[in-house]
This record gives C-alpha cells, sequence and structure tokens, in this order.
C-alpha cells in the first residue's frame, strides 16, 4: 500500500504543495531534497514531490528547477497571470494564497 496518509496528518496538503512549487522554483531544491525538508523522509525518492509538480504543469525532467531564484514572489506571480498558459496561470494562484 502506497504510504503517504501519515505524511499528512499534520498539515494540509493545500498548504504544502505552495510549498513544494516554490522550493522547487525559488530555491532549486532537488524533489528528493524538498521531502526531506518537508516529510523527513527520502523514503519516495522524490516521487512525491513530483507528482504534485507535474500536476501543475511543471515539468521536473527539464530547465524549471530554480528557474526564479533570486526573483520575489510578488514579481513571479504578477509575470505569471500575465501569462496565456493556465498552467502558469494556476501557480500563480497557489503562489499567491500562500505568500502574498
Amino acid at each position: 500500500m502506497f504510504k503517504t496518509y501519515d505524511l499528512f496528518d499534520h498539515r494540509n496538503i493545500n498548504d504544502l504543495i505552495p510549498e513544494i512549487v516554490y522550493y522547487y522554483l525559488f530555491q532549486g531544491l532537488s524533489l528528493t531534497a524538498i521531502e526531506v525538508k518537508l516529510f523527513k523522509t527520502e523514503e519516495y525518492h522524490g516521487w512525491l514531490s513530483k507528482a504534485f509538480l507535474n500536476y501543475y504543469g511543471i515539468d521536473t525532467e527539464k530547465e524549471n528547477k530554480g528557474i526564479y531564484e533570486g526573483q520575489t514572489v510578488p514579481d513571479v506571480v504578477e509575470e505569471l497571470y500575465k501569462s496565456s498558459n493556465i498552467a502558469h496561470v494556476r501557480v500563480a494562484k497557489l503562489l499567491k494564497e500562500k505568500y502574498l
């Protein structure tokens, strides 16, 4: 059985997903490093983070890791909201709800 249920007992999933996005896009953390930081485990080898990022249209196989390093969340949210790509707008909304 896939054992992720216990990982979310102490946090709301809607609170965790923006952090996964932030750590990946802004801090350039690896998928496994994100899980160690948030869930205190390497058991999933980055697959859990990858699933959430891919669900929001963030490609984890290319150059998106750390793409916004050195930029502010408000500036990136504003930029993403201007995009015609719905995935960009969804990420902007996630970040805005958590960080602004």
